[in-house]
C-alpha cells in the first residue's frame, strides 16, 4: 500500500473545517519525549479548594498510578528492543562425565592416525577403551546480527511509537481525571445549593401552612386549603433527606478520585460555599493547534508510526541475515589443567541466512502489516473528526446554555415577584390558597432549573477544556 510506506515519525496534519479552524501542517519532529504538560485550566474557576483537590488527585489517583506503571513497562520494552542492535556475549562453564563408545573411538583413532598421532599417545590421553573420563569446559561465546537491512531498527522504532502511545494514554487519564474532579466538585456545590433551596422552600411551605391554618380558624378558608398546604409541606420535607444522601455520595466519589477512603473528605467538604464558581473566560478564536494537544489524536499518530515501522520490519525479513559468531574458552579432562594454555580453544566466523521457501509467509506478513497501517491511518482520521465534533458540540452546548441561563435569571425574578404578590393578596383575602401554592411551586421550580443551568454552564466549560486536550493556560491567581 503506497500511502502507508512513509517514515515512522510521520504525523498526518489535522484536517481543516470551514467553520472555526485552520489547517495545521505536520510537526517538524516526532512527539516522542514531548511531555505536553497539562494546562492548569481549572485555576480559572478561582477556587482554592478545587485547586487543592485536583493537585491531590494527580498525586493519589490509583488509575493514574496503574497507567504510570504501564508507561514504565513500555519504556523498558523500548530498551529491550534496542538491545538487538548490539552484540551478545555469554559466559559458560560446565562439567561432563563421558564414556566414548567403541565406534566413536574408532573414528577418533582413524583421524588421529591420519594426522600423525601415535596410538599409544592418544590412548594414554583417553585411557582404556570404554573408560569414563571427565570433561571440564569454561569460556565465552558471542553473536552479533548485522542490521544491514534495518529490520531491528524498524522494530525499535515501533516499540518507541508504542511507548509514545502509552505516554499519551497516561496524559489522557490525567485530563479525564482533572475534568472528573472538577465536574464532581461542581456537582457537590450544586447539591449543597439545592439543599439550601429545599430548606428555604420547606420554610416557606411551613409559613403558608401556618397562614392556611390561621385563616381556617378565622373562618376565611376551608379545610381543603389546610390539607393542600400540609401536603405541599410534607412533599418538600421528603426531598431533603434524599438531597443530603446525594451530597454524601458525591463526597465519597471525590474521595475515590483522590485515592482515599470514602469518608476521608467528609469534614473538609462539610462547609463548602453553595455559590457556583464562575468558569474562566474563553479566548476568542481558539486556535486549531489546541486540538493537537488531545492525547487521543497523538496516540493515533503514534499508532501510524508503529504500523509503518512494522511494515519496514516485515520487508526486512525478505533479505539475508548476516550474523557474526565467535567463541573462546578452555577445555580439559582435568580441573587442575583447565587453566593451562594447552587447554585453550576458539572459533569464529560469519553466518548467512537467506529465506528460500516460506510458502508465502513473508509476503503475507507484509500484506498484513500494510493492512494494519491502513487501519491505523483511518483510525487517525476518525479520531480527528471525532475531536472536531466534540469541540463543536461543546461550543454549541455552551451557546445554548448561555441563552437558557439568561432566560431563567429573568424568570426567577418574575416568579419571585409573582409569589410575593400572591401571598400578599391571599393575606388580604382576595385570592384562594391554590394561587399561593402554585406561585410558590413555580418559583422554586425555576430556582431548580436555574441551578441546573448554572451547573451545566460550568461543566460545559469543563467539557470544552477536555475536548481541546487540556485547554489552555490561565492566570494562576486563585481566591482562598
Amino acid at each position: 500500500m503506497p500511502g502507508c510506506r512513509v517514515g515512522p515519525d510521520y504525523l498526518p496534519p489535522i484536517v481543516a473545517t470551514p467553520n472555526h479552524w485552520v489547517e495545521t501542517p505536520p510537526p517538524t519532529q516526532s512527539p516522542k519525549g514531548n511531555t505536553a504538560d497539562l494546562a492548569h485550566w481549572w485555576r480559572g474557576f478561582k477556587d482554592g479548594k478545587l485547586n487543592s483537590l485536583i493537585e491531590r488527585a494527580l498525586q493519589g489517583n490509583l488509575d493514574l498510578q496503574v497507567a504510570d506503571a504501564r508507561l514504565g513497562a513500555s519504556r523498558s520494552q523500548v530498551a529491550a528492543t534496542a538491545a538487538g542492535l548490539w552484540p551478545r556475549l555469554n559466559a559458560s562453564g560446565g562439567y561432563q562425565r563421558e564414556r566414548l563408545s567403541p565406534n566413536a573411538l574408532k573414528g577418533i583413532l582413524s583421524g588421529a592416525f591420519e594426522g600423525g598421532e601415535s596410538a599409544s599417545g592418544l590412548l594414554s590421553t583417553l585411557g582404556p577403551i570404554g573408560t569414563p573420563f571427565n570433561l571440564f569446559q569454561a569460556g565465552f561465546d558471542s553473536s552479533w546480527e548485522l542490521d544491514i537491512f534495518g529490520g531491528i531498527k524498524r522494530q525499535q522504532e515501533a516499540s518507541q511509537a508504542n511507548a509514545g502511545a502509552v505516554e499519551e494514554s497516561l496524559r489522557d487519564i490525567k485530563i479525564t481525571l482533572t475534568a472528573e474532579v472538577a465536574r464532581t466538585y461542581l456537582e457537590l456545590i450544586a447539591l449543597q445549593r439545592r439543599l439550601q433551596i429545599a430548606e428555604s422552600r420547606l420554610e416557606n411551605q411551613r409559613k403558608i401552612y401556618s397562614l392556611a391554618t390561621n385563616a381556617y380558624q378565622e373562618g376565611l378558608a376551608n379545610a381543603l386549603d389546610v390539607k393542600r398546604a400540609k401536603t405541599e409541606r410534607e412533599a418538600v420535607e421528603s426531598a431533603v433527606p434524599n438531597i443530603a444522601a446525594q451530597i454524601k455520595n458525591t463526597r465519597h466519589g471525590l474521595a475515590l478520585l483522590l485515592g482515599l477512603q470514602a469518608g476521608a473528605l467528609e469534614s473538609e467538604l462539610a462547609n463548602l460555599k453553595a455559590d457556583m464558581p464562575q468558569p474562566p473566560t474563553l479566548p476568542v478564536g481558539a486556535p486549531a493547534d489546541l486540538l493537537r494537544r488531545r492525547p487521543d489524536i497523538r496516540r493515533a499518530e503514534r499508532g501510524i508510526a508503529s504500523a509503518n515501522a512494522l511494515v519496514g520490519a516485515a520487508v526486512a525479513e525478505m533479505f539475508p541475515k548476516i550474523t557474526l559468531t565467535g567463541s573462546v574458552g578452555l577445555q580439559s579432562q582435568s580441573l587442575g589443567e583447565l587453566a593451562s594454555l594447552s587447554s585453550g580453544f576458539y572459533g569464529f566466523g560469519p553466518r548467512l541466512s537467506l529465506p528460500i521457501f516460506q510458502a508465502g509467509r513473508l509476503l503475507a506478513n507484509i500484506d498484513t502489516q500494510e493492512a494494519k497501517a491502513a487501519e491505523a491511518f483511518k483510525a487517525y482520521e476518525k479520531t480527528v473528526l471525532t475531536a472536531f465534533r466534540e469541540v463543536e458540540d461543546s461550543l454549541a452546548a455552551l451557546n445554548g446554555e448561555y441563552q437558557r441561563k439568561q432566560s431563567l435569571l429573568a424568570a426567577d425574578t418574575s416568579a419571585q415577584s409573582s409569589h410575593e404578590a400572591a401571598l400578599v393578596i391571599y393575606q388580604e383575602g382576595e385570592t384562594e390558597l391554590q394561587a399561593v401554592l402554585d406561585s410558590n411551586r413555580v418559583w422554586y421550580d425555576v430556582q431548580e432549573q436555574l441551578l441546573q443551568s448554572q451547573l451545566a454552564w460550568a461543566t460545559g466549560h469543563i467539557a470544552l477544556f477536555k475536548a481541546l486536550g487540556g485547554g489552555w493556560e490561565v492566570e494562576p491567581t486563585v481566591s482562598k
